[in-house]
């Protein structure tokens, strides 16, 4: 399943993240792909939001790979994999603690994760333009039953006027 839509705005961005945050169910991986400085943690912002955690408290993973945020509706972990060299590097973070099914993961540049399972992985593709630096193209695309379960559900409350 696919679904696909276009943001103006950091707010936007970030409302889209808290909007998909009242359909994730624990075992859900968020995915966020993407160029640098195109949003994902402005959308993971929205995600952690939208479970219920403190605005204040969320800090970017960037250096410490990872932050855990056991408050709110679920459990998340918050990861940003752009400075690892290796991906067995997510073996000393623990990622195996974090999923395990009893939360959601967030996980930027899952791509230097090589070969890592995340859970039921749903896809967060956000596209900039040059022109427009505020303009986001934000495909969401989830394949397992689990995430594919939380995008329906999220699309149909969107398609609702919600």
């Amino acid at each position: 399943m696919v679904w696909s839509t276009e943001t103006t705005s950091e707010q936007q961005t970030e409302a889209l993240g808290r909007a998909l945050a009242r359909f994730l169910q624990p075992g859900v991986a968020v995915l966020l792909s993407g160029d640098l400085g195109c949003g994902k943690s402005v959308f993971a912002r929205g995600v952690l939001r939208g479970l219920g955690v403190e605005a204040g408290s969320i800090t970017s993973p960037t250096f410490t790979l990872v932050n855990p945020y056991p408050e709110g509706r679920l459990p998340a972990a918050h990861f940003d994999l752009y400075r690892i060299a290796d991906p067995e590097e997510l073996d000393l973070v623990g990622i195996e603690e974090y999923v395990d099914g009893a939360g959601v993961v967030l996980v930027e540049w899952p791509e230097q994760g090589v070969g890592q399972r995340f859970g039921s992985m749903l896809t967060v593709r956000l596209e900039d333009r040059v022109a427009d630096p505020q303009w986001r193209r934000i495909t969401l695309r989830a394949e397992e039953p689990l995430s594919r379960d939380c995008l329906h559900d999220f699309v149909q409350q969107r398609g609702s006027g919600g």
